[in-house]
């Protein structure tokens, strides 16, 4: 239903409609009637990119500026349409005498009952003249406050059905005043133009306007930001937590292992030596041999930065693992848990041979720097023939029953044949997790007189 088919069915609903820009804003904050006027608007526009844009840095949604006097002439053309009767309030007179031979002439069809100038000071008889022209829509155009004081308290009075406040419309729609180009409306900066057309009016007007606004505005603006960067930061770090407890962290493993050979110089015979030491007699699960292989690998090669077998300097590295197989030697020669002195070795020097181009020729320097050594962890006699391969079956089917029956035996083996009958066994054996944990108990397992000795075995 238009305007024109509510007023002649008498439906006694009024529509009030007001602006909001960045001086009326804070205005209507020291003002408790202007403040209660405007909440009582049926609907309150955002006249001004203030409004706009400090309503967008608190969040609060507001898709586009609309201005009174676009909205007033966009109303004007539907109004011509439909026959609706129109009362035009305020202004000088002369500017409301050009408007009703203008407006007519813009929207054809456009039905202006009547007008008033806004010099009089009493609202009853304003109030009075429109009631007596019986208007459709009413176009209000008083300075402010009054214009939202005028609407709220008689607008129902005068029985429009639809009432709107509109400011300095008139005087640009009569061509009294030069509304700002184009360029400037779609920027955000007619009020500059306000500013340099009317310099003595607006620059008081706009200076103590905008630094009220932005005394109200900014303290709200930035505790709206911190809140959203304090939950930004909040649901990133939960989603970085999630990802950590999800992922393996190779990274931060290989950092953890940095550390842990940080102390671990084999130039320093005496230092390496008691960390070697200290290291082994830590060792409580086969998974510690693992990290220590790899610890002692990075000590001697990844020190220097390398991080491909290419790149490893492996000239520079020789004097490196000699002096690694001389402290293995020592602590050999110690007696203290030289079953896993042997295991540890043997896993670095594979690993050794593993990373090196030339595999061969790496292994041979090492039979030929410590012969006795490297004879000791990985020869075999030659008249005892194994094939090792990753089935138990094939294991435990190179050993005959003498052996079986040796192991159970209580006397002491000498070392020769404890080294030629378990090496094989126990090379197998370090692949087998679940056999080898008693045997890092502690470092006097070699003192049991009832178990066969395996202290020499010689991983592969």
């Amino acid at each position: 239903m238009n305007l024109r088919e509510a007023t002649a069915a008498n439906i006694r609903t009024c529509f009030r409609h007001h602006c909001l820009n960045a001086i009326k804003l804070p205005a209507a904050l020291r003002d408790e009637k202007l403040f209660a006027a405007l909440s009582r608007a049926s609907c309150l526009s955002a006249d001004g990119m203030g409004i706009v844009w400090a309503s967008r840095l608190m969040g609060i949604r507001v898709s586009e500026r609309v201005t009174g006097i676009d909205l007033m002439t966009d109303l004007l053309a539907l109004f011509a349409r439909d026959g609706v009767r129109v009362f035009l309030l305020g202004a000088r007179q002369e500017v409301l005498d050009q408007l009703t031979i203008s407006l007519p002439d813009r929207f054809p069809g456009l039905n202006i009952v009547g007008t008033h100038h806004g010099y009089e000071m009493d609202d009853n008889k304003l109030a009075s003249s429109v009631t007596a022209c019986k208007p459709d829509a009413l176009f209000v155009a008083l300075p402010s406050p009054r214009k939202e004081l005028f609407v709220d308290q008689y607008a129902p009075e005068t029985g429009c059905r639809f009432v709107m406040g509109v400011g300095g419309a008139f005087d640009v729609l009569a061509g009294q005043v030069r509304r700002a180009p184009l360029i400037w409306q779609r920027i955000g900066l007619e009020f500059l133009w306000r500013i340099v057309c009317q310099p003595h009016y607006m620059v008081p007007r706009y200076g103590r306007g905008l630094v009220a606004f932005s005394r109200v505005v900014l303290p709200k603006i930035a505790s709206f930001q911190i809140a959203r960067l304090r939950g930004a930061i909040q649901r990133t770090a939960c989603i970085l937590a999630v990802i950590m407890m999800l992922l393996p962290l190779p990274v931060a493993d290989l950092r953890a292992q940095s550390d842990i050979g940080a102390n671990f110089d084999p130039a320093n015979r005496q230092a390496a030596l008691s960390w070697l030491e200290s290291e082994l007699a830590e060792l409580s699960d086969p998974e510690d041999v693992g990290q220590m292989i790899e610890v002692l690998v990075g000590a001697l090669l990844i020190a220097d930065g390398a991080e491909d077998s290419n790149a490893i300097d492996w000239q520079a590295s020789e004097e490196s693992v000699n002096a690694l197989l001389s402290l293995f030697e020592a602590v050999l020669g110690g007696g203290t848990k030289r079953f896993l002195a042997e295991t540890v070795l043997g896993g670095v020097i594979l690993r050794l041979i593993d990373l090196h181009p030339e595999p061969g020729q790496f292994r041979q320097n090492m039979r030929t720097n410590a012969p006795g050594l490297m004879t000791r962890l990985f020869e075999r006699p030659t008249d005892r023939q194994l094939t090792f391969t990753d089935t138990q079956a094939s294991v435990s089917a190179t050993f005959d029953g003498d052996t079986t029956r040796r192991v159970g035996q209580s006397r002491r083996q000498s070392e020769a044949e404890r080294t030629r009958k378990y090496a094989p066994l126990l090379v197998i054996g370090l692949q087998l997790q679940g056999s080898t944990d008693n045997l890092w108990e502690g470092d006097d397992y070699e003192d049991q007189s009832d178990l066969a000795e395996l202290e020499d075995a010689s991983p592969r």
